[in-house]
């Protein structure tokens, strides 16, 4: 696994002197290398939750951890059940009113979302994203599922 940009401690930049650590950092990018369905792959998405828990305290937004996490969790085991290619890759970025999530999986193949039933023990992660992001999509390509939270979820009336 490897770390475009350094995560930073938030908490440190105000001890240095940063009032605000959101200039600082706009956007993280982790490259995870494909092995397998094995143990280092099935703890990918906690990885990824933790590194985008990371990043949103960087970044000042700590109340959307939960929700990015979720959304996170999802679309990263997405990409290591059914995806192709050597690497999975995971962008986090922020505009003026979202947070951005990519994930990458060299997948030829269009997720969708599926109807399941209440004994079903899988197909349900589209269905999370969909009720829980606000909004989402795949590149035409379909290598590319990507989502968007609202950085300022307590401010808009009738969000979520």
């Amino acid at each position: 696994m490897s770390l475009a940009a350094p995560l930073l401690n938030a908490d440190l930049l105000r001890l240095a002197g940063v009032p605000n650590p959101l200039p600082l950092l706009v956007g993280a990018e982790v490259n995870i290398k494909r092995t397998g369905l094995q143990d280092c792959d099935i703890r990918r998405p906690k990885q990824i939750r933790r590194i985008s828990a990371a990043c949103l305290g960087v970044w000042g937004l700590r109340e959307l951890v939960d929700d990015t996490a979720l959304l996170l969790s999802e679309l990263v085991t997405n990409a290591f059940v059914h995806g192709h290619g050597e690497v999975v890759r995971v962008r986090l970025y922020l505009t003026d009113q979202y947070v951005f999530l990519e994930v990458r999986d060299g997948s030829p193949e269009t997720p969708r979302l599926q109807t399941v039933g209440p004994i079903d023990e899988s197909g349900r992660g589209l269905v999370i994203v969909d009720a829980l992001a606000d909004a989402w999509g795949v590149t035409e390509s379909g290598a590319c599922v990507w989502c968007t939270v609202r950085r300022d979820v307590h401010g808009q009336e009738g969000s979520r």
